[in-house]
């Protein structure tokens, strides 16, 4: 009988120590996760922002041109290699360097129809995007 109240109160142990860390663990409300995120968009973006120069001469390079368009798409693209980057840092995922090239290689697949007018344009773009690694590092501490 002394086993069987062992059992049970070992058992009603166990999931009390269960509900509390489902508690503890538990995800943060929507609009908090959302604050969060944009906070470390702030963050991102302020440590990659390149001036206008900077900028062309990067559009140039990928896209051979720095038309309106070009530099257009050439931001897009690098604002969305720093959301994710932002979505999962903010999801309580590390970010290493191989993390961070795998990030871009995403994005950019994701825009590779745009890239198609220039020759090499995705891989040159990938490249690029992979140098900011040590700025999106600082930001991320």
């Amino acid at each position: 009988m002394a086993k069987k109240g062992n059992m049970f109160l070992t058992g009603l142990f166990g999931t009390l120590l269960g509900a509390i860390g489902g508690l503890l663990l538990a995800p943060q409300s929507g609009k908090k996760t959302r604050e969060e995120i944009k906070k470390m968009l702030l963050k991102l973006n302020k440590e990659v922002e390149t001036g206008v120069k900077d900028t062309k001469e990067k559009v140039i390079e990928v896209f051979g041109n720095a038309s309106d368009e070009a530099v257009k798409k050439y931001k897009e693209i690098k604002t969305a290699v720093v959301n994710k980057v932002a979505e999962v840092k903010t999801a309580g995922k590390e970010i290493d360097k191989e993390k961070y090239s795998m990030i871009v290689e995403d994005v950019v697949l994701d825009f590779k129809e745009d890239l198609k007018a220039t020759k090499n344009g995705a891989v040159k773009l990938v490249a690029l995007l992979k140098k900011d690694w040590e700025k999106i590092k600082k930001a991320l501490v």
